[in-house]
């Protein structure tokens, strides 16, 4: 019976032990292997241990959805504060254009059209080709910020 008490207090002081040491990247929550490269970064008065992903990211400062997500906090009315702007640059328009072929991606039809986003600015969407097309004012209207 003591054995068993012994190895009990042994696994719980392993698990405690364990736990000390993070096992997780801070921002994209992505496990650490045991060949995974972690990264301290002190951040807003915190140290962080982060993915080599993520450092990229931060030293790059670019973004993603999971790394925008950590970093963006709530603003009073609930809502994540989003840095990124709604407006489409007149490159992506041209190439949009040129995909879509200056007629509704849904309906085919050519009259009022407008760009919409794909995955909605509000919901982490870009402002890139990929996710922004051409829709009629009708269609556009009807998909209102749903992810299609």
């Amino acid at each position: 019976m003591e054995i068993i008490l012994w190895i009990g207090g042994i696994l719980f002081a392993l698990c405690i032990i364990g736990s000390l040491f993070n096992s997780q990247c801070d921002i994209c929550e992505t496990t650490f292997n045991d060949k995974s490269k972690k990264y301290k970064t002190k951040i807003e008065g915190k140290t962080l241990t982060i993915c080599a992903r993520c450092n990229r990211k931060l030293a790059a400062k670019k973004s993603d959805v999971k790394f925008d997500k950590y970093f963006n906090k709530n603003s009073g009315n609930g809502r994540p504060v989003t840095s990124q702007s709604r407006a489409i640059s007149s490159k992506t328009k041209k190439a949009v254009w040129q995909r879509d072929m200056g007629k509704c991606a849904v309906c085919g039809s050519n009259e009022k059209l407008e760009y919409d986003h794909i995955i909605p600015v509000s919901k982490g969407g870009s402002n890139t080709m990929r996710n922004v097309q051409l829709l009629c004012e009708r269609c556009n209207r009807s998909k209102s910020n749903k992810i299609q």
